[in-house]
């Protein structure tokens, strides 16, 4: 036996709370999972030799137990039962895209959306606009068409599940040099207190995460132009990505040698998935699609996501300056008076010294300043953002620009 190490503590101080606050069984949580869970926390403290294996050992049974039982326990209560609304939204866009009509262009009255507790004096907007980007539709198909025959139902956070997974894969074949933050980065990931609990109800950050992290993955290798798929598939699943952009080309310009041509070859492949993927259902009807994911979260639609959260808007709401959170307010302006310097500021200091640990660094530091001055900044956006800014932390700092 050795030292204690941080891994271990952490590992322990952060699974403990999660099996004793949300249900990993159906129903009552077993006393002998408990007890498997325990012999695995504390195998990890003893055995030095073993801790990646029971690592992930951990991880399978802990959140792999809470993710199956937030499932079944939910098609055995009710469709609306311990789930968030983007899940109830998706299901119903799948239903509505495998019937031919546009996710877009319809509303979700009728559905189980309308029977998800909102408000008891407002209307849920999400009945009228499907905000998410056709990725995050068309990626849960495959796993539709899996369920349904086999387990007769198809949940939403089934493709999410499988997403987590992908997500600590990749970090863990980020950092083989060093097993100790190897595992203390995976062990932060997977068992972040501040997401968990959104993950396991179906919330969408991790969708789009995982694909932004196999983008910065594939630039860490220097695969710049394969680097452009998952990249332009995390812009086709949600809007948060998009602040990413700016830094993303200067990026690709110091990687490419500062020389057009090639950053134009290293960019095409962007390009070419995100109109793949997003152009047909623009097509399709343009101006349902462009109110759904631009201008029902800017509030310029009929029926926008109203201000709410924890930021400027809100300041300026218990100031008497904004009177109805239901209505249109310039938020670009404070955006745009803040945000530009910042990312004037973010770009030199990325163009001093390119890396994609700082490429990270900006995109998380530019978000949550662009997200604190938007129409809303909620919960999930700073759990979203600690996800960020453990990735920065963890990321690999001294493998170079590869220049192509």
């Amino acid at each position: 036996m050795e030292k204690l190490t941080l891994s271990g503590v952490a590992l322990f101080a952060l699974v403990v709370p999660f099996i004793m606050t949300y249900g990993i069984g159906l129903g009552v949580t077993p006393y002998w999972l408990f007890g498997i869970i325990f012999a695995l926390l504390l195998g990890y403290l003893v055995f030095s030799k073993l801790r990646s294996i029971l690592l992930w050992l951990v991880i399978i049974l802990v959140i792999g137990s809470a993710s199956v039982s937030t499932i079944i326990v939910r098609h055995q209560t009710a469709p609306v039962y311990g789930v968030h609304d983007i899940i109830l939204q998706l299901e119903s866009a799948v239903q509505f895209f495998l019937h031919g009509q546009n996710p877009y262009a319809t509303t979700y009255f009728g559905t189980p959306l309308e029977q998800w507790y909102y408000s008891d004096t407002q209307t849920n907007p999400a009945l009228f606009h499907f905000v998410m980007m056709p990725w995050y539709l068309l990626f849960s198909l495959p796993f539709y068409f899996l369920a349904m025959p086999f387990l007769g139902y198809f949940d939403g956070r089934i493709p999410l599940a499988a997403l987590f997974g992908m997500l600590l894969v990749l970090a863990w074949r980020l950092l083989r040099r060093n097993q100790e933050q190897q595992r203390l980065f995976l062990i932060l990931l997977a068992f972040n207190p501040a997401t968990l609990g959104y993950f396991l109800e179906g919330r969408s950050d991790i969708f789009a995460f995982t694909f932004l992290f196999g983008a910065w993955f594939m630039l860490e290798k220097g695969r710049y132009f394969l680097a452009g798929i998952p990249l332009a598939l995390a812009f086709a699943t949600k809007q948060s990505i998009w602040p990413i952009f700016p830094f993303y080309l200067v990026f690709l310009w110091w990687a490419s040698g500062k020389k057009l041509m090639a950053t134009a070859r290293n960019f095409l492949s962007f390009v070419v998935v995100f109109g793949l993927v997003v152009g047909p259902f623009f097509i399709w009807d343009p101006k349902a699609f462009w109110e759904s994911t631009v201008l029902y979260l800017s509030g310029a639609a009929l029926n926008s996501y109203p201000i709410s959260g924890y930021g400027w808007g809100m300041v300026l709401n218990q100031l008497g300056i904004i009177k109805n959170l239901t209505v249109y307010y310039p938020f670009w302006i404070w955006q745009a008076a803040v945000g530009l310097p910042l990312a004037l500021f973010l770009i030199r200091w990325l163009a001093r010294r390119p890396s994609v640990s700082r490429l990270i660094i900006c995109y998380g530091v530019f978000t949550f300043v662009f997200w604190y001055f938007s129409r809303y900044f909620n919960n999930s956006h700073l759990a979203y953002l600690s996800t960020v800014f453990i990735t920065a932390y963890f990321w690999p700092s001294d493998g170079g620009l590869k220049i192509k």
